[in-house]
């Protein structure tokens, strides 16, 4: 964490804190004061030396974490976490390594959530996970000055007997879906046959004039050969169920 200071001549040294960072003094090994953005020159034989840290909002990963689900499958998660610097004191004084304390603290939320739930839970509550990740996080972070501001999760891998499963189920609910389609499909053919048939029944102009049509359809086809036997029958009206023409 410490920084180099850059020699200006043979007795000085300078270091220069930006606007995005902080920076410790530590004077014979002692904290002396946070550093605020500037330049700093000290005389060379000074024993001090400076700790950078960085208030920028940053991103830390917790990947392959492998864990069981409270159905006892074992499923593999990455998880994605934003965090930034609040207290540099707190940050470098409070833990050995706060980036490390954090990924520890990630470790052991996603441990716990994931022990609580089901796979079918995990896979369907990702929004609600990731808000109790971010609560069982936060609290113990903000104890070494790191404020948690997101925690998503990013991968969740499942074994391949269980992806096998998940795709005939898949399968099935499509081959499902399909032949309800059809079927609906079918049925609104049929009503429509027996309209038709009903129609036709009931006009019989209507068939006649169907038989036309098609006799048309034919002869005006080429190579086609039409032989009507009775063509005055053709132009006779029908007569319907109840004896009418």
């Amino acid at each position: 964490m410490m920084v180099p200071m850059k020699r200006i001549g043979w007795f000085h040294k300078e270091i220069t804190i930006f606007q995005y960072e902080r920076g410790l003094l530590y004077r014979e090994g002692r904290l002396e004061r946070v550093l605020e953005p500037g330049r700093y020159e000290f005389r060379r034989a000074e024993p001090v030396e400076v700790a950078k840290v960085s208030l920028r909002e940053m991103s830390h990963i917790v990947s392959g974490q492998a864990l069981l689900t409270s159905d006892r499958i074992e499923v593999r998660i990455t998880l994605v976490a934003q965090y930034r610097v609040t207290d540099p004191r707190l940050a470098l004084q409070g833990v050995e390594n706060y980036i490390e304390q954090l990924h520890q603290e990630l470790q052991l939320a996603l441990r716990d959530v994931v022990a609580a739930r089901t796979m079918d839970q995990l896979l369907e509550g990702r929004a609600e996970i990731s808000a109790e990740l971010l609560r069982l996080s936060a609290d113990p972070a903000k104890r070494y000055g790191v404020e948690l501001t997101r925690v998503g999760l990013r991968d969740v891998i499942l074994p391949r007997e269980v992806q096998r499963v998940l795709m005939l189920e898949v399968e099935a609910d499509r081959t499902g879906r399909a032949d309800l389609v059809k079927a609906r499909h079918e049925v609104a053919a049929a009503r429509a046959r027996a309209n038709t048939a009903k129609l036709l029944a009931e006009t019989p102009e209507v068939a006649r004039m169907q038989e036309l049509d098609a006799l048309l359809a034919l002869a005006g086809k080429g190579g086609n050969v039409v032989v009507l036997p009775n063509l005055a029958d053709l132009f006779t009206p029908r007569h319907g169920r109840n004896g009418s023409t």
